[in-house]
């Protein structure tokens, strides 16, 4: 049976981790299953997640620059450090090169060192290897998060407020402008929808503010889209949710990218990956203050719905309608 057959990632992640993943006892606080694995070494927690991205299938050399590929691979893992509340530390990255030019390797790592340095991280390791299938990058990131701050996607509760940070389905529209357009196109059509997908930014200061409210039931980044994220967290917690469509935070770029791609804006936000926001669930008399929090971070939250009992997230129209949340990107 093919994977995609077996029911995809989301399955054979679950085969993975009830067959052989290690169960949360002794060090390991957290295994499988969350944005990142806990581990208890005294005092904090140590975080450590890693991330693969793959020529052809995470991103094309066509339609990105070096220096933006570096800072990309090095954002989406500690994105993930975001979404566990913590601090980003140490990278360990791992590299497959074709024998491309010195240069090009230099404005890669220029870009990794850079996105760490921004959010005070350093590379402290890694391998490098020869690949004969173009570029592959995987980086190993770690964090610490003080123990009774650490976020978890398994703490929603029914009547939980559903919160997002920033704007959502840019990161979507500027994918679907390089696809049809290029480089320099879609930097045209919409510089900033462009760049949100090129040059992701994660939410380490509104993480780290939102938990030390000590108000957050449970928490992860916005890497697969709303859809996909949100049945993830929805999944972890065994609840349900109900997101109204008209309270998704667009931005007037995307409107106009969107327009530009004879595309549904709402669509795009709730179904387009790699915004590398924040999902935040909390008790509603609560969300004001994580509101404030994060906005003392330098970004914006807003609520977008609530957690409901069932198992079902559904998109909720502005006519009242309930229907399924569009299907994100699936690798399989």
């Amino acid at each position: 049976m093919r994977i995609s057959d077996f029911g995809g990632e989301a399955a054979l992640i679950n085969l993975i981790r009830e067959r052989y993943g290690a169960t949360g006892a002794g060090e390991l606080a957290l295994g499988i299953g969350d944005d990142a694995a806990l581990i208890d070494i005294g005092g904090d927690l140590l975080i450590v997640t890693t991330d693969l991205l793959v020529e052809e299938t995470h991103f094309r050399m066509d339609i990105t620059e070096p220096y933006l590929l570096g800072w990309k691979s090095a954002a989406v893992n500690i994105s993930d450090i975001a979404a566990m509340g913590g601090q980003p530390t140490y990278a360990f990255v791992s590299i497959g090169l074709p024998d491309i030019d010195v240069s090009v390797v230099e404005s890669i790592y220029q870009g990794i060192h850079d996105a760490n340095a921004a959010f005070g991280s350093v590379i402290a390791g890694g391998d490098t290897v020869a690949s004969s299938a173009g570029i592959v990058i995987n980086i190993t990131q770690l964090g610490l998060v003080e123990r009774e701050a650490a976020a978890r996607r398994d703490g929603a509760k029914p009547g939980d407020a559903i919160l997002v940070t920033n704007t959502l389905g840019d990161s979507r529209a500027g994918l679907e402008l390089l696809l049809k357009l290029g480089l320099a196109g879609a930097r045209r059509a919409s510089a900033f929808c462009t760049e949100r997908h090129l040059k992701p930014e994660p939410r380490v200061p509104e993480a780290r503010a939102a938990v030390a409210t000590g108000r957050v039931h449970s928490m992860m980044d916005l890497s697969d889209g709303l859809s996909s994220d949100l049945a993830k967290l929805c999944a972890a917690s065994g609840v349900g949710a109900r997101i109204y469509s008209e309270a998704l935070p667009l931005s007037q770029d995307l409107h106009i990218a969107a327009a530009r791609l004879d595309a549904d804006p709402v669509a795009l936000a709730a179904s387009g990956g790699e915004d590398y926001e924040l999902l935040i669930t909390c008790d509603p008399r609560d969300a004001a203050a994580i509101i404030e929090a994060i906005a003392s971070a330098g970004s914006t939250a807003r609520a977008i719905g609530e957690i409901v009992d069932g198992d079902s997230a559904l998109l909720v129209s502005l006519e009242g309608e309930e229907h399924p949340m569009p299907e994100s990107w699936q690798h399989f």
